[in-house]
């Protein structure tokens, strides 16, 4: 019964789903692997829905477990260009919360070095004094879709521990 999950990690131009923009969506189904989708025209929402056209029926497969960390603000900025994220939605963060609620922070950085002992760059380090929409496509890419392995690796290892405890 292996069932298909789907990482999903979006880099955004902030924090406000109101005034903000999805800048790339990353994705993960296999350990090691991702791909990155950066949007031209970010700044159109009409534009960048059509341009993600091709992956909206993935994301709204009712069949596929959709992975995120944090996932309230992924759906929050998916909302905002009338994308509907359908399927179960597992977040990673509420698992480690779950796993360890006397821990202050779930951060992903701060989970993946405690529980995969994997350092990774800060978002600060990437974007390197630079706007996100600066930073090179190279860069962003490799940057998200390290995020969507993370998600990853932390999904199956925190969905283990948890069923072991």
């Amino acid at each position: 019964n292996k069932q298909k999950i789907l990482v999903i990690d979006l880099e955004t131009t902030g924090l406000d789903p109101f005034t903000d923009y999805i800048v790339s969506v990353a994705m993960s189904v296999e350990k090691g692997k991702g791909f990155n989708i950066v949007l031209p025209f970010y700044k159109n929402k009409a534009k960048a829905k059509e341009f993600l056209q091709p992956i909206l029926p993935i994301l709204e497969d009712e069949t596929i477990i959709k992975v995120f960390h944090n996932a309230k603000f992924d759906l929050k900025f998916f909302h905002q260009y009338g994308i509907e994220i359908k399927g179960k939605i597992i977040d990673t963060m509420i698992l480690d919360y779950l796993l360890n609620p006397n821990r202050k922070t779930h951060g992903l950085k701060e989970i993946s070095e405690l529980h995969l002992q994997y350092h990774q760059i800060s978002f600060e380090e990437m974007l390197n004094g630079r706007v996100i929409t600066e930073v090179p496509k190279e860069e962003l890419t490799k940057y998200a879709c390290e995020d969507a392995d993370l998600t990853l690796q932390l999904h199956h290892f925190l969905t283990q521990q948890l069923n072991h405890n």
